[in-house]
């Protein structure tokens, strides 16, 4: 997982559900109030009551009244949102978190418009008209304003919750990849030590030559077995060295060719892929000084081209973890399609260069 990722996971929420501290509702309470009393200015400057009725104008009382009900209001918002946290979360049941709350927003409107009314039954009167228009466009104010708080943290936790699941598939790419990848180990040092086992018995001397050999491929399979991608040229030079190591024990058996393109030397592949083809095209033929195995190893830009002619065994033991395993690392890797090819006198494999 990338560190911008643990980080992102690690912190809090920018817009988190409001405390209820001091400073915090001290905070809320002045940007409430000034936020409705400064709507409420505006809308009784452009609906302005005659000059005949001054007396008909928002007293302090008045005001104190509405600084009262805005901040019911917003309070009331938060709460409600609170609860549904608990019970409607998101992004589970965003849709119908959302539904809810504007019900409640619209209902909580009504609610505190029809309180104002109730208690102050004379702006009914024609001269207060205004007022009252101030009042219910000034509570739709604050209540747009709550929601639109409520909405960012909506989008933050969204966001949130999508990083988090990203992050989790790209953790479990990265163990099924792994997973994958020792599936190789076991697979290359039981071949190699059943190899060793032969030459004990029958040639102690090439045994010790092939041990030597062995124990420098097998660094290069420590050395990259935690790694998603090596580079070519370290593959070309390990599978040189796995070659080798076969010659040791086949001679004339088997004959393999280099055409490397210099313009994709630089670029990436699965670790242990030329190695995987290899032993698989040494393990299902038969190799001998009469009927040797040839193989070609090629690469473009783009691929790198194993190919070999066709003398099948008869019968031979597989574990059928090679090529598959192959084919599914560059499926996880998202790249273009590992291609296999079989004509009737070759088999041909091209693995992509990334």
């Amino acid at each position: 997982m990338k560190d911008s990722k643990k980080k992102f996971l690690n912190k809090e929420f920018v817009t988190k559900l409001p405390s209820y501290s001091p400073l915090s509702m001290l905070i809320r309470f002045a940007v409430v109030s000034l936020a409705g009393i400064l709507a409420i200015r505006f809308i009784m400057l452009v609906v302005d009551p005659l000059p005949e009725l001054d007396e008909m104008r928002p007293r302090l009382k008045d005001y104190l009244f509405i600084i009262f009900a805005f901040n019911l209001l917003g309070e009331a918002n938060i709460i409600f949102d609170m609860i549904l946290e608990k019970f409607l979360p998101i992004p589970e049941k965003i849709k119908l978190r959302l539904a809810t709350h504007s019900f409640a927003g619209i209902t909580l409107i009504v609610a505190v418009f029809q309180l104002t009314k109730l208690l102050f039954p004379e702006y009914e009167q024609v001269g207060k008209a205004p007022f009252l228009l101030a009042v219910a466009m000034g509570l739709i104010f604050v209540n747009m304003m709550t929601t639109s708080l409520i909405l960012i943290r909506f989008m933050d936790k969204w966001v949130y919750a999508q990083k988090r699941i990203d992050a989790m598939k790209e953790e479990k790419l990265r163990m099924d990849y792994t997973v994958l990848q020792d599936q190789i180990n076991p697979h290359f040092l039981f071949n190699n030590l059943s190899v060793l086992k032969s030459l004990i018995i029958y040639d102690q001397e090439t045994a010790v030559s092939f041990t030597q050999n062995f124990t420098d491929v097998y660094r290069y399979v420590l050395k990259s077995k935690d790694k998603v991608l090596v580079e070519f040229k370290d593959e070309l030079q390990f599978i040189d060295s796995y070659i080798a190591l076969h010659k040791e024990r086949l001679g004339n058996g088997i004959d393999v060719q280099f055409m490397i393109d210099k313009e994709g030397i630089e670029k990436n592949i699965a670790p242990l892929s030329l190695q995987l083809l290899v032993e698989n095209a040494i393990k299902h033929n038969i190799v001998s000084k009469e009927n040797p195995l040839l193989l070609e190893i090629s690469s473009d830009n783009n691929y790198v081209i194993v190919k070999n002619n066709l003398q099948l065994k008869e019968s031979s033991y597989s574990t059928k973890t090679g090529l598959s395993n192959l084919v599914k690392r560059y499926e996880l890797l998202e790249s273009e399609d590992v291609i296999v090819e079989q004509g009737d006198d070759y088999f041909m494999v091209k693995v992509p260069l990334l």
